[in-house]
């Protein structure tokens, strides 16, 4: 009986047992017509002579009687009941079990939540709806609050039973510049529902409510085997319903890439900056604008047309002055979704690029030395610093950008070491080989074999007998030789070698062979490591370098005085550097991170978002360094990392969305798990639910008990002044 009254919508099932006493009037009218004993009174019979002429009316009056009284004791007890029902039926339909509700509301924090179709946001409908739900709740139902990102923030993690509190919890949420992982949402969601269902077994009524513009990056996930076992699991204790606030057939231009084609830049050279814009819609887009600014200085603007589906690139010429830390910015004209309108980029400026060029024997470095700046100007580009290899454990490699390794025979632990944790901040690392070179030591200290901290892409096997070899450039595949691609006449494949070390690369799918011998041996073998990148060049550098078991002795190349080898050099350079800067420009939900000397004792460091908040972030000693990580970068633009005395500097990092929550297509809904109950889809001009309120009607039906009960005084007066 209880499970049959808890069933039915009223809040209070328990009181229609009330409605038992509807049957007294009933009662009362049968006991009445009992049979008494009949004795002849004369005046009574002229009395029942005119009884019998109004007998039908009568009867029919009392009927009338009877059935008012029996309707006002069941309204009375419908109303003691509390009677409830909602217009809206998915939700309506928990309300049987009255503050007995948890609400898990889940609102998408994807940026795509950003389109404006109308003045307000698909995130501040999703926002309007969920405080609605609590609005609307019964005194005594839960909530829990969940931002499904990327990874997705639990708000409000056990069931909170003050709606205000909620509301403003909801009020305060801020859309993440990221994407949003489904899968992880769902875990969590399963981790709250069982939390509740410990800590509040009486909330035995669930519901969880997405609040999503249904975008296909996000829910596409749904059909995935790990989805659906989930989406199962929470459908058999809870009931499923998906708030669709998005739209179809929408349109999106983004800026998604921006770049400075150097890897380092340096002071008085002009450079090259690219920003794409990519159409995202279905439509053509003529006459937008983009517009580039330098250090919030606009340099320059230009109208562009997009093909849908289409890219356009713009691309200009800036000359950087100053050194020091600089910030790019690329910047669209505004549409439905502005998050990716915008594109940042950090540019720390130099005034050269310093290299530190290691040589094992006297001369073995001075032709990379000479092929890296071979100008002697008054602000070179590139400054090397050469040196023999005692100075590896004498300099702070900290302030190159990129170090050279020439012929150099063996290494100390420490010596790695030190070459590894320079990897570990964004170096580059160059190796060339030759005659004094120890395989055993390069694979014990530099491979890893020792320590497990590998530096290098390959291992070193012997060398390869004398003969003459040539480059084989591979299609101009990668980086460091495509420029030679229309340049054949170089010399690069005409370059003559005669020794060189075989080599074999290590199990790692990010070691590429950039150029190699016509045997198809690799002569340059690349691979990041770290922040930093490696790349070996397995013959040697500088004609010192000789094979002596030849008479007269043979030296390994030629390579150093062929006009292939400064333009080698200085795409080696480029590629080798280009870890210096990469940790400035990142993605949103990546880590900040960053570094300084360990001696800067009394330091502090604070980071400044975008919004202009700052936080303070510890430093961690890790060796000669301290080093010190920012993970709350989930909004787009420019973090500032500001050090404080003795250092007083700052460093820029340019955070970006990524570019594939702004494709704006939708997931079918038709294609969603059948669990979930998809029963709203606001207008743009419409985003308030039919009702998610039960509607209470106990004061409904108390009024009809008082019209009754007035209606059978009147009814009870007529009727007898009638009879008589």
């Amino acid at each position: 009986m209880s499970a049959l009254l808890k069933s039915l919508p009223f809040a209070n099932g328990a009181m229609l047992l009330w409605g038992l006493a509807a049957s007294l009037p009933i009662i009362i009218h049968l006991w009445s017509k009992r049979k008494y004993n009949e004795v002849t009174w004369a005046a009574m019979e002229y009395l029942l002579a005119a009884l019998r002429k109004n007998v039908r009316r009568i009867r029919i009056e009392q009927l009338i009687l009877l059935l008012i009284r029996v309707a006002i004791l069941c309204l009375l007890a419908v109303a003691l009941a509390d009677p409830i029902w909602s217009l809206f039926p998915t939700l309506g339909s928990s309300m049987g079990t009255a503050g007995r509700t948890h609400f898990v509301l889940v609102l998408d924090g994807s940026y795509s939540m950003d389109y404006r179709a109308s003045e307000k946001s698909r995130f501040e409908v999703a926002q309007q709806l969920a405080i609605q739900v609590v609005r609307d709740s019964r005194q005594g139902d839960g909530f829990t609050l969940v931002l499904m990102a990327d990874p997705p923030v639990v708000v409000i993690s056990e069931p909170a039973f003050d709606p205000k509190d909620v509301m403003e919890e909801i009020e305060n949420l801020r859309m993440r510049h990221g994407g949003a992982n489904l899968p992880t949402t769902l875990a969590e969601i399963e981790g709250i529902l069982h939390k509740g269902n410990v800590a509040h077994s009486r909330l035995n009524d669930r519901k969880v409510c997405f609040f999503t513009d249904l975008g296909k990056t996000t829910w596409e996930d749904s059909a995935t085997e790990t989805c659906r076992k989930r989406v199962e699991r929470l459908a058999r204790e809870s009931a499923l319903v998906v708030f669709d606030v998005g739209q179809t057939d929408v349109e999106n231009l983004a800026v998604t890439a921006m770049s400075v084609r150097e890897s380092l830049v340096t002071i008085a050279r002009n450079v090259t900056i690219e920003a794409e814009v990519q159409n995202l819609g279905r439509s053509s887009r003529t006459g937008r604008q983009v517009a580039l600014y330098v250090d919030d200085q606009q340099i320059h603007a230009e109208r562009i047309d997009v093909s849908a589906g289409g890219r356009a690139t713009v691309a200009f010429p800036y000359r950087f002055e100053t050194p020091g830390e600089h910030k790019i910015e690329a910047r669209l004209a505004d549409d439905a979704l502005m998050v990716d309108n915008h594109r940042w980029l950090s540019v720390p400026v130099r005034e050269s690029i310093r290299v530190l060029c290691i040589e094992g024997k006297q001369g073995a470095a001075r032709h990379i030395a000479l092929a890296l700046e071979p100008s002697k100007s008054e602000h070179p580009r590139v400054r090397p610093d050469v040196r023999f290899e005692h100075a590896l454990l004498e300099l702070d490699l900290g302030q190159y950008d990129c170090v050279f390794l020439a012929n150099v025979g063996r290494f100390s632990g420490d010596e790695s070491a030190v070459l590894y944790d320079y990897l570990k901040y964004g170096g580059g690392l160059v190796v060339s080989l030759g005659d004094q070179v120890q395989a055993d030591s390069y694979n014990e200290q530099l491979g890893g074999e020792l320590s497990g901290k590998r530096i290098l892409p390959v291992r070193l096997e012997r060398p390869a007998p004398e003969a003459q070899y040539f480059f084989n450039p591979l299609e101009y595949r990668h980086a460091i030789v495509a420029p030679f691609a229309r340049h054949e006449r170089s010399g690069l494949i005409s370059t003559p070698v005669w020794k060189y070390f075989k080599v074999t690369r290590h199990d790692s799918p990010a070691a590429k062979v950039a150029l190699e011998f016509h045997n198809g041996d690799p002569a340059i073998v690349e691979e990041p490591i770290l922040r930093g990148r490696s790349i070996v060049l397995t013959t040697a550098v500088s004609p010192e370098s000789m094979d002596r078991s030849t008479n007269p002795p043979t030296p390994w190349t030629a390579i150093a005085s062929w006009p292939s080898f400064p333009p080698l050099v200085q795409e080696i350079l480029t590629l080798a550097v280009g870890g210096r800067t990469s940790d400035r420009n990142l993605l949103v939900g990546d880590t900040v991170e960053g570094s300084v000397a360990a001696a800067a004792g009394g330091l502090t460091l604070s980071v400044e978002g975008p919004d202009g908040d700052s936080d303070r972030v510890p430093l961690v000693t890790d060796g000669e360094r301290s080093r010190w990580v920012y993970d709350r970068a989930m909004w787009s633009g420019i973090y500032t990392a500001h050090y404080s005395e003795p250092l007083d500097k700052r460093e820029l990092f340019a955070v970006n969305v990524n570019t594939r929550e702004s494709d704006l297509d939708r997931f079918d809904p038709e294609l969603l798990p059948g669990e979930f109950n998809q029963d709203f889809s606001p207008s743009a001009d419409e985003v308030s639910l039919p009702t998610t309120k039960p509607m209470q009607y106990f004061r409904w039906f108390l009024g009809a008990v008082f019209v009754l009960l007035l209606a059978e005084s009147f009814a009870a007066w007529y009727f007898g002044n009638a009879s008589s």
